[in-house]
C-alpha cells in the first residue's frame, strides 16, 4: 500500500469518526438520572418485571431504590450491575429480586452507600414453622452469593 493510499484511508477514518454520533451504550446502559416522572414509573415497573417481585415489600423495596436513584443519592449503575449479576450468576432462579436485594447491598457497602439502601423486612420469607435448617440453608446461601460476588469483583481486575 502506498503512503498516498495510507494517508487516504487515515483521512477518511478520521473523518468518519468526527461525523458519526457518538455511541451511548447497549439498551442496558442508559441513565435513569436524567429521566422525567413518567420514565421513572416505566423504569419502576420495569425493575419490578425483570425482579418478578411478588410481595408488598419487595415492590415497596424497588419503589424506595428507584426514588434513590431519582434523588440522586445512589447511582443507577449500582442498580444495573446488582440486577445483571444476579441474571449471570442465577439465571434459572424464579426470584431474582432476593439475589438482587442482597448483592445492591453488598455493592453500595463496598461503595459506602450502605446508608442509602433502604431497609427490608426479611420476615416475609420465614413461615409460623420455619425449622432450624431452613435459617441455616439461608445463612449458607448468603454466603455463597458473597463468595460468587467476590469472584466476580477478582475477575475484572
Amino acid at each position: 500500500m502506498t503512503n498516498i493510499a495510507r494517508c487516504s484511508l487515515l483521512l477518511t477514518a478520521c473523518f468518519a469518526i468526527i461525523l458519526l454520533p457518538p455511541v451511548i451504550g447497549n439498551g442496558d446502559d442508559f441513565l435513569p438520572e436524567s429521566f422525567t416522572n413518567a420514565q421513572f414509573v416505566e423504569y419502576e415497573r420495569k425493575l419490578n418485571a425483570l425482579l418478578k417481585t411478588r410481595a408488598d415489600e419487595e415492590k415497596k423495596f424497588v419503589n424506595q431504590i428507584v426514588m434513590q436513584v431519582k434523588l440522586g443519592k445512589i447511582p443507577s449503575r449500582l442498580v444495573s450491575t446488582s440486577y445483571q449479576w444476579g441474571r449471570t450468576k442465577r439465571p434459572n432462579t424464579n426470584y431474582p429480586f432476593i439475589y438482587f436485594e442482597k448483592v445492591i447491598r453488598i455493592q453500595a457497602k463496598a461503595m459506602k452507600l450502605e446508608k442509602e439502601i433502604p431497609p427490608f423486612d426479611y420476615s416475609i420469607y420465614k413461615s409460623d414453622g420455619q425449622s432450624n435448617g431452613v435459617a441455616q440453608s439461608a445463612a449458607s446461601q448468603e454466603a455463597t452469593t458473597k463468595r460468587s460476588l467476590f469472584k466476580l469483583r477478582s475477575s475484572n481486575r
